[in-house]
């Protein structure tokens, strides 16, 4: 073997790289949530009424999974629950990054400690004597400074008071004119010391929230020239910019923004992708919606000075006009090519860009710039109903005139004529280009624009990809709630109790089968086990290189590849033993093993390449996370079988002299001769027929009577229970471990006498939010198949009474009015709470709320928590009738009591699409009316579950159409390959014949596991063998596929032989085919039962998490072994076409004579 030395450095030198590259493990493989657990982020989805709801999130789930993941290597799931919402989850981070991110999480919380809110100088003001002593105490958390301007405040707020009692006894008295006035004043100027004061103590506190937000923008330095000295000068980032800002406001505090930014930044430096909820919720932001809208030059609007008046005053949201509208800047230092420019922008920028070449409307809101765009449909490009339906055909990375990268899009017909009329009808103006109402860039208009266009002023390199991969995804057909609505963390899917079995299984397995292979090859085995622990080595450094999650699809990949690694250095050994036995010398018996191996393990790992390219190609995300996982595989199973074995052989003859490879059947004769039969297999055909038959009837038996119920729920929906347990007299929340809550689950179930009810028996149940441990929670979400939310929130009620909370009736003042206008319900138009209300001594703040509904609860009994209160609306809220009001913002306003008792509160709503101010009308039925039954519903019910809702299929219709057609296309293209390797269509379809047979089979059996657990007759049975009530999702369709490619392999190996056995022969006798299975016996004997019973020893110490998926297995390699010998072989012999069995038939004839 040439440059066996040097050869043999690179490949070591390539395993201590990966090596280095992927230890620890715990640190570098991400887990998927299956495995480890996730982050669950619900989201509301904005759906126009007149359109197909279902159709709509179809789409909508498949851009977002085509925008975030479209590799499927991030294990995402996105799940339909409801008509107007979408549950993501993902998994959570490794434990080096969970840790610095609760460091980080910490540092935020004790900063929040120290904050002073709106809400606390309420309550200061509401309260008296004592309590606002306490209160003040709380507020100030031991700062001199916010205790005297405190005082100030209070004192305001008494004047105020005293002020406006004046004016209404003045006003009732019928005091003069002048005098009312001078009243008037008083109150007005009070009210604007007290607005000054609130504002100096509120901007004076570090909030955690602003922190976080500023530490979360982009923080790439731009360069720009400084026109004096002609070099390149550097313009501090957004985050430093924002950073620098804050210390200036708060000078006290820059030490621990210091401390936070080092934590942050240590955090962010060893996050990757998508290790953090931050990350999902940045990707996700925006529709992907790109529009072009004519810029208005300064002077050119009508109500220009009025629009600008009102920006600073009112913000964006309230400032348009019908013909125009304010639109955010991305990033205003695009703008600027020297520091000069940058600094005069800086410090005026209205006046900057109104004297620029191209002078526009600018103004600042709140430290974030804002662009005046017309809003006519002459003046704009957009996805109006109104106009042609129009795309993004392409987008792509490419560089304007300048040489700075920007991002090219190319536009669809409709919208490439579309954009030559806006563009042709406005010569010589600025053109915006938005994508998500952001303004990137407004170039001068020159020439007509038809389908290609570029978008500057983008320098961050992540936010281009964002763009781009954003813009090619699609756009989105309904709008995402701009923040999730909540969020929680998911324990493990599969239980880490269950995780935990399956680790123990898994190290039992690998020390069996090192055992056996060493026992039975002994060096040549050692070498093997060497070669797999490279092969895994190989495998977890592409993945960690990749990027890629590990799930258990990906571990059913993995399974796959080391079974076949494991075949291929048996089928290599077996292959030097018969050389050896004909007396040929170990090198070169070594080189021909090699040689006469390499067919048969290239066409079974090339087979298995040609389904995951196919897979990942045309399949769904979950589908290309387990192809790609299963690619990665088969590329390191060959490496390590032809080129890392075959070295160390090399080394062993060439450079210690090995001259001889023992092995158990070479010192126990009659163990050779035991696994090399004279069996004549095909004469057990019709045997053979009769057994395939019953399997395959089986399988298309079950499928035609079971249908839906084979499926599990990611493939029917059904319902989610999350139960939240009671206080404990400590006042901590009573635990159960996930174990404890599914076998009571599971009982209900066994119990019931419906097939309903039936379903509970297997149901999923994860821990939200779970200890340390992983199982232990509080809280719980139960999954069931069953469609009767109400029926399964009842028996779940009753059989965990002795753990959950009950929850009495709250009423308060009006709760019994059905009509709107004798009811509690104001409109929120003033900053004040009581000015809305008509309590002017009620100062709570609702200035975010302005142009929302504000519904008061007076006198309630019995008196809530805050923290019960806010429960019970956000509980409703979720409630199937009112999932459709889940995008909105709420919250609660204590007017009365404190939060361990409210006498009287507001709830406070903002719906930024439908403000009180654009009609009344609709604003009364579709947001006050619909908040104040909300309301109602809420605080009447008396369920003690925390949440009830039924939810569609995570993998709608086209999982299903996508599956099936790559599975088709990749049967087809084996097709094609093994016909043209062994030049035959007949061998092709034998293979075909033999997958589909193996895979109804499994089918079959997984279904008749269910019946059998459910039967009263065999129930116990199917319990002492360890069998669940199984269902088909999406692990056991990794499952079926690993079926695929280990069977695919199996029956390779003996066409391969057929084929070599043949010769130049035009048709494989009946001797031919016999001789293939007999010589193949002994690796058929030896992979299989290797296989089987690293299968076993998971399938009965792997736990209930994994039994579905060893069970598939087990069926599978049992079957998968059986079909290469019985259907796939047999299927190769024709005896139209077997000359030698005619001659021997005739042979017979005259003898019988």
């Amino acid at each position: 073997m040439r440059h066996l030395v040097r050869n043999s450095c690179l490949v070591l030198a390539l395993l201590v790289l990966m090596s280095a590259y992927i230890w620890p493990l715990n640190d570098t493989v991400r887990l998927g949530k299956d495995l480890r657990g996730g982050y669950s982020l619900t989201y509301g989805l904005q759906i126009d009424p007149s359109v197909n709801a279902s159709e709509v999130m179809e789409t909508t789930i498949t851009v977002l999974k085509d925008r975030v993941d479209p590799q499927g290597t991030m294990d995402l799931s996105i799940v339909p629950q409801g008509r107007d919402r979408i549950e993501i989850t993902m998994p959570v981070p490794n434990d080096k990054v969970k840790v610095l991110r609760a460091e980080f999480l910490a540092e935020l919380d004790e900063i929040r400690s120290q904050e002073m809110t709106s809400r606390d100088l309420d309550r200061v003001l509401r309260l008296g004597g004592d309590e606002r002593e306490a209160a003040i105490e709380q507020a100030t958390k031991g700062h001199e400074g916010r205790r005297a301007l405190i005082a100030k405040l209070i004192e305001l707020s008494v004047q105020e008071r005293e002020a406006s009692e004046r004016l209404r006894s003045a006003t009732e008295n019928g005091a003069p004119a002048e005098a009312i006035d001078t009243i008037v004043d008083e109150v007005a100027a009070t009210s604007i010391q007290i607005d000054q004061v609130r504002e100096e103590l509120l901007t004076g506190v570090l909030s955690a929230d602003r922190l976080q937000q500023i530490l979360e923008l982009p923080n790439e330095t731009k360069y720009v020239l400084d026109t004096a000295t002609k070099e390149p000068f550097p313009i501090p980032s957004q985050r430093q910019q924002a950073l620098d800002d804050l210390k200036a406001s708060i000078p006290g505090e820059a030490a621990k923004i210091d401390e936070v930014v080092k934590i942050y930044d240590n955090y962010h430096a060893n996050r990757k992708s998508l290790d953090d909820p931050s990350d999902l919720i940045r990707l996700l932001q925006g529709s992907g919606v790109l529009e072009f809208r004519i810029v208005p030059s300064v002077g050119e609007h009508p109500e220009e000075q009025q629009l600008r008046q009102r920006l600073r005053e009112e913000g964006p949201r309230l400032a348009g006009t019908r013909d125009a509208r304010w639109f955010q800047i991305a990033d205003p230092t695009s703008q600027v090519q020297s520091i000069q420019q940058a600094n005069a922008m800086l410090a005026d920028p209205s006046g900057y860009f109104a004297s620029s070449g191209r002078p526009v409307v600018v103004e600042e809101f709140e430290g974030v710039m804002y662009i005046l765009l017309w809003d006519t449909p002459r003046e704009s490009l957009t996805q109006s109903p109104s106009q042609r339906s129009w795309r993004v055909s392409r987008a792509f990375e490419t560089s304007d005139d300048s040489g700075r990268p920007a991002v090219g899009f190319r536009m669809d017909a409709n919208g490439a004529v579309l954009l030559g009329n806006l563009t042709e009808a406005n010569l010589n103006k600025p053109m915006a280009v938005l994508l998500d109402n952001k303004v990137y860039t407004w170039p001068n208009l020159i020439a007509k624009i038809t389908s290609n266009g570029i978008i500057t002023g983008i320098d961050s390199a992540d936010e281009r990809e964002s763009i781009i991969r954003t813009l090619n995804a699609g756009t989105l057909t309904a709008t995402l709630s701009p923040q999730p609505i909540s969020q929680s963390i998911l324990g493990p899917e599969l239980g880490q109790d269950n995780l935990d079995a399956g680790l123990i299984a898994g190290v039992i397995s690998l020390v069996a089968v090192s055992a056996f292979m060493i026992v039975y090859y002994f060096t040549a085995g050692a070498v093997a086990v060497f070669s797999l622990f490279c092969n895994a080595l190989l495998i977890m450094g592409m993945v960690v290189l990749g990027n890629v999650t590990m799930t258990l699809p990906g571990i059913a990949g993995i399974i796959l590849t080391f079974g076949m690694a494991v075949d291929a250095n048996v089928l290599i050994f077996e292959r030097i033993r018969e050389e050896q036995r004909a007396g040929v010398d170990l090198r070169p018996a070594i080189r021909l093993g090699y040689s006469k191996a390499l067919s048969s393990i290239v066409d079974g790992n090339v087979t298995n390449l040609i389904v995951c390219l196919v897979l990942a190609n045309i399949g769904t995300q979950e589908i290309k996370g387990f192809a790609i996982t299963l690619g990665i595989g088969v590329i390191g199973t060959m490496f390590s079988a032809l080129v890392i074995s075959r070295l160390i052989f090399g080394l062993m003859t060439e450079k210690f002299g090995k001259k001889h490879l023992k092995m158990l059947p070479t010192v126990m004769p009659v163990l050779e001769r035991a696994l090399e039969p004279k069996i004549d297999w095909l004469r057990l055909r019709g045997i053979f027929i009769v057994v395939s038959l019953c399997y395959v009837g089986l399988g298309v038996g079950m499928v035609v009577t079971q249908r839906s119920e084979l499926l599990d729920t990611e493939f029917r929906g059904g319902t989610a229970i999350t139960m939240r347990l009671k206080e404990g007299t400590d006042g901590e929340r009573v635990t159960m471990t996930r174990l404890e809550v599914a076998e009571r689950i599971a009982a209900i179930g066994k119990d019931a006498d419906n097939d309903e009810t039936q379903m509970l028996s297997n149901a999923e149940v994860l821990p939200i939010n779970p200890e340390d441990d992983g199982v232990t929670s509080s809280t719980f979400r139960i999954k069931t198949l069953a469609t009767n939310a109400e029926t399964i929130a009842g028996l779940i009620n009753a059989e965990f009474a002795d753990v959950l909370p009950s929850k009495p009736r709250l009423s308060f003042a009006g709760s019994d009015n059905t009509d709107l206008r004798l009811a509690p319900v104001y409109p929120i138009t003033r900053p004040r709470l009581g000015d809305n209300i008509e309590r002017p001594t009620v100062l709570a703040d609702v200035s975010d709320f302005n142009g929302g509904v504000a519904i008061v609860l007076n006198n309630l009994d019995p008196q809530p928590r805050e923290q019960d209160l806010k429960e019970r609306l956000d509980y409703m809220r979720r409630d199937r009738e009112f999932s459709s009001l889940l995008s909105r913002q709420w919250d609660i306003r204590i007017i009365e009591g404190t939060p361990e008792a409210i006498q009287s509160a507001a709830v406070v709503v903002l719906d930024p699409g439908l403000l009180v101010f654009e009609s009344r009308d609709r604003w009364e039925a579709e947001v006050a009316g619909r908040e104040w039954d909300l309301v109602r519903r809420a605080l009447s019910r008396t369920e003690s579950l925390a949440g009830t809702d039924t939810f569609d299929a995570a993998v709608a219709s086209s999982f299903r159409g996508k599956a099936i057609t790559a599975v088709g296309i990749s049967f087809l293209l084996i097709t094609i390959y093994i016909w043209v390797r062994f030049g035959s269509v007949r061998y092709s379809l034998a293979a075909l014949v033999a997958l589909m047979h193996d895979v109804l089979t499994a089918i079959g059996l997984i279904a008749l596991a269910e019946i059998m657990y459910h039967y009263p007759s065999t129930a116990n049975f199917a319990r002492a063998l360890y069998i669940l009530p199984f269902k088909i999702d999406l692990a056991l369709i990794a499952a079926l596929l690993t079926i695929i490619g280990y069977s695919l392999n199996d029956t390779i190996i003996i066409m391969d032989r057929i084929r070599e056995n043949r010769g130049k022969l035009d048709y494989a006798s009946r001797t031919v085919v016999n001789l293939a299975i007999n010589q193949t016996i002994s690796r058929t004997v030896i992979t299989s039962g290797t296989t089987l019973a690293a299968v076993i020893i998971l399938y009965i110490f792997g736990g209930e998490g994994v039994r579905a998926f060893s069970f598939t297995l087990l069926v599978g390699v049992i079957v998968g072994t059986y079909s290469s010998i019985a259907v796939a072989a047999p299927l190769v012999w024709s005896s139209k076409h077997d000359r030698s069995a005619k001659a021997e038939l005739a042979e017979a004839s005259p003898a019988k004579a």
